[in-house]
């Protein structure tokens, strides 16, 4: 082969090299161009799909509805002959034991009626007087919160053996007697547990729980409020929620919480980056949870990248 030949052969493979470079080095700057677009496009649809909210500072409280009777120790008198009564006292006024009420008049003339006990005069009675007057939970079965309220008399008339009036010992606290259906409330209750009452919207304080008892697929409850409630005198059956538990603290979004590293924590954004914060869970219920570890005005990020 002359030289002449042999320079064009190397000329030949030096360009086929140089094509070939060149080509790879195509490939790796498309690739990396590429690759750049990708992470540019992930990054700008996290930043746009992200849910980012002001994190808020509140209290979770664990609660649950239940189904009540209102009990308080009542003392009713009974009529021995039709007839009609006049008091001499108010309705829901207080008298003491032995003062003079008013007459009964019947067939066997006018008769004095004087209290058989120190208390709150009410000319309301419902017939459950005595029966619910000493309920002991043990015994007691769902039934009881199907009793039937006698319905309050017509007129002035009183026929023998109905309910004249009754005193309520306004000296002893109110209680409640109230049941849920198991299940709908995993709380380990224990006796003398501190519950927080709520019906109609209003607060009644703490109650103790006295008793209780599961039975029939239901959690019963006997709750002494703390003193007589006399605005609740003339009320029996009623709805309530119970408050068992309340927890202070930061309220994220249950499916905010990840973890990274062994820890709990969750997303907030800074500075357009996603950083984790470390939080102490408090108590979850449901799809919520109260968390320690956040500031205030921290952006959390409800949907975290997992």
């Amino acid at each position: 082969m002359s030289s002449r030949t042999a320079r064009f052969v190397r000329r030949g493979k030096q360009k086929s090299v140089i094509k070939i470079v060149l080509l790879v080095s195509l490939a790796v700057i498309s690739l990396a161009f590429i690759y750049q677009i990708g992470v540019y496009t992930m990054s700008f649809y996290n930043k746009i799909s992200r849910d980012v909210r002001v994190v808020e500072y509140g209290r979770l409280e664990d609660k649950q509805a239940a189904k009540a009777i209102l009990l308080n120790k009542e003392e009713t008198v009974t009529a021995q002959y039709d007839g009609r009564f006049e008091n001499m006292v108010k309705d829901r006024e207080k008298t003491s034991k032995g003062s003079l009420l008013g007459y009964y008049i019947s067939s066997q003339g006018q008769t004095p009626v004087s209290a058989q006990a120190s208390g709150i005069f009410s000319l309301k009675t419902d017939g459950l007087e005595t029966v619910l007057g000493n309920l002991n939970l043990p015994v007691v079965g769902p039934e009881v919160f199907q009793y039937q309220a006698i319905p309050p008399r017509e007129g002035e008339l009183i026929a023998a053996g109905q309910a004249v009036y009754k005193v309520v010992d306004n000296l002893l606290p109110t209680r409640l007697l109230a049941h849920y259906p198991l299940g709908a409330n995993n709380n380990d209750l224990k006796l003398k547990q501190q519950v927080k009452v709520v019906m109609a919207g209003k607060d009644l304080g703490k109650a103790t729980i006295t008793d209780l008892k599961t039975d029939f697929g239901e959690q019963l409850i006997m709750l002494e409020l703390n003193g007589f409630r006399e605005d609740l005198l003339n009320q029996r059956y009623v709805d309530v929620e119970l408050v068992f538990g309340s927890y202070p603290g930061y309220i994220v979004p249950a499916t905010a919480l990840v973890e990274k590293e062994g820890k709990k924590g969750v997303f907030c954004t800074q500075d357009e980056s996603n950083i984790f914060k470390a939080v102490e869970i408090v108590k979850i219920k449901d799809d919520k949870a109260v968390v320690e570890g956040l500031n205030k005005n921290d952006l959390l990020v409800i949907n975290p990248p997992h």
